[in-house]
């Protein structure tokens, strides 16, 4: 497995968002045009996996996420493990990553907007508020001190 931390300098970047927006959650096609239309800057950074030539999973470090004007920031959001890929932890080793490039930046606390229940609980976040996205629904804000 090969990771890649881009930023919009990368010259990989067009490449991994054109993979990003082709996989089949519809989020991913959203996170592709942003990447694609320079909406990713500053600090924020896009994290890959890649098992051979294929797209294993994603994520990225982001100011706001789903959920708008909430105070909080930085977001991992984006979280996505391409569906021959799930069961093997990799959701898990993206946190990771994505916690040592806010800790890189100077942040001390990471935030993730999710509806799941218990996978991030697994790797130490704890809800700390609910919001609405901006689809309507329902959603929960948990938070790590790293």
């Amino acid at each position: 497995m090969e990771t890649y931390i881009l930023d919009d300098s990368d010259d990989m970047w067009r490449h991994f968002a054109k993979l990003i927006g082709a996989v089949s959650w519809p989020a991913g096609k959203y996170l592709a045009n942003e990447m694609l239309g320079g909406q990713v800057s500053d600090w924020e950074r896009v994290i890959v996996l890649m098992d051979g030539d294929q797209l294993a999973g994603f994520c990225a470090v982001v100011r706001e996420d789903i959920v708008k004007n909430t105070g909080y920031s930085p977001f991992i959001g984006f979280v996505f493990v391409s569906e021959d890929k799930r069961g093997h932890g990799l959701s898990q080793q993206l946190v990771k990553l994505a916690e040592e490039q806010i800790r890189q930046i100077g942040f001390h606390k990471a935030y993730i907007v999710t509806k799941h229940v218990g996978l991030y609980e697994k790797v130490g976040y704890e809800q700390i508020d609910n919001s609405v996205d901006q689809l309507g629904r329902k959603m929960r804000i948990l938070a790590k001190n790293l």
